[in-house]
């Protein structure tokens, strides 16, 4: 029997897990490199108000978003560090967060002055400038032009007083591409520096991401960004360990002949009297329609496959092989249970997308609950 009767589909955070993600992280790091830890899509769907307590406790002093809302929900939950949003911003959102102090990125001459016509007199935030080094070309100057070079000379004097960071986003952590692209931002931080007064001790450098880190290189930086490694999401290593569980319950159970058609569009028949139970989860808890290619949800710890096409709020699952089976048993679909798993790569492989996607969706359409269960501490 499930602890949330009144759900049809929930999540399950474990913070103990991220606890111990984040440890991991921590000691990953390269040498005198601090963390900005990146929680984002309300903390990749694990919600901003179970992450903050736990970054924290472990003396974690930055925290990245992306949103005013997302930044609120920082402050909200005691946070007096450093908020740095990960994205330019509007004008109308830079006003808005004001009184969250959340440092700003700008990757352009027009963008910093529009801010500064909207603020009036009022002092900018603080600001970090987005380098493109040769990377995601989004948002960032390219000093390898006269244009982004005169562009960044502008910039330097607009924020006089406020700029505290220089940054890039690595497009590729491949090893030959990525140890390019440390050697070009550090090139460019060479060329703000020389042609501007501000000083290398005030001025935090940053750059890099989980995968990054994954990688082993150091980029060479004052801090490095990473969110998805805290939620268990770093590829394969026995450190790692997802925090979050996608659960449903068995709404009814039938038996249905040979013949048999499941679901909309006849997409599975039957080749023998089966067994099948409905659970209570679809596409719109973001239960994905590619899941029906293959998927199998846990119930009662076995492996059951997913029958027919994924509806919006109910999928089919084959317990002929469970007969004691019964409505509102508990069932995993992402997570463990008695001892047997439904992982990433098999999900990340069946729905054609990756866990920070899903994870992202998961939380954010379901509710949550925090439980205490964490993989072996290691």
């Amino acid at each position: 029997m499930t602890d949330h009767p009144n759900d049809s589909a929930w999540c399950e955070i474990s913070p103990v897990q991220i606890s111990q993600n984040l440890r991991h992280t921590l000691d990953r790091l390269p040498a005198q490199t601090r963390l900005c830890a990146v929680i984002k899509a309300d903390a990749y769907g694990h919600g901003i108000e179970n992450v903050v307590p736990v970054l924290m406790a472990q003396g974690v002093r930055h925290i990245g978003i992306s949103s005013n809302a997302e930044a609120r929900a920082v402050r909200v939950a005691g946070f007096s560090g450093a908020i740095l949003r990960l994205r330019t911003a509007t004008p109308d959102e830079v006003e808005s967060a004001l009184g969250d102090d959340v440092e700003e990125l700008v990757g352009s001459e027009e963008g910093l002055r529009a801010i500064r016509d909207r603020l009036g007199g009022r002092a900018l935030p603080k600001l970090h400038i987005s380098l493109n080094a040769n990377g995601m070309s989004r948002d960032g100057l390219e000093l390898s032009t006269q244009q982004g070079r005169r562009a960044c000379g502008n910039i330097l004097k607009l924020g006089a007083g406020r700029i505290v960071g220089l940054c890039t986003h690595f497009p590729s952590n491949h090893s030959d591409e990525l140890a390019e692209n440390i050697a070009r931002f550090q090139q460019d931080i060479a060329w703000v520096f020389a042609n501007s007064s501000l000083r290398r001790q005030d001025v935090l450098t940053h750059a890099g991401s989980t995968l990054t880190l994954a990688s082993g290189c150091d980029p060479q930086v004052d801090m490095m960004r990473c969110g998805a490694i805290l939620f268990g999401i770093a590829g394969p290593s026995a450190e790692f360990h997802p925090a979050l569980t996608l659960k449903s319950q068995v709404i009814s159970v039938g038996s249905y002949p040979k013949g048999s058609t499941i679901g909309y569009d006849r997409t599975a028949v039957l080749r023998r009297d089966r067994r099948l139970a409905s659970v209570a989860l679809g596409y719109a808890n973001g239960y994905s329609r590619q899941l029906a290619q293959g998927a199998e949800v846990l119930i009662r710890g076995q492996n059951c496959p997913v029958m027919g096409a994924i509806s919006m709020n109910t999928i089919v699952a084959d317990v002929t092989e469970l007969p004691e089976v019964a409505i509102s048993d508990e069932v995993v679909a992402f997570g463990q249970q008695g001892g047997r798993e439904i992982g990433s790569q098999t999900i990340e492989r069946l729905s054609g997308t990756i866990m920070a996607d899903l994870f992202s969706d998961w939380g954010q359409r379901n509710p949550r609950f925090i439980c205490d269960r964490a993989a072996p501490n290691v």
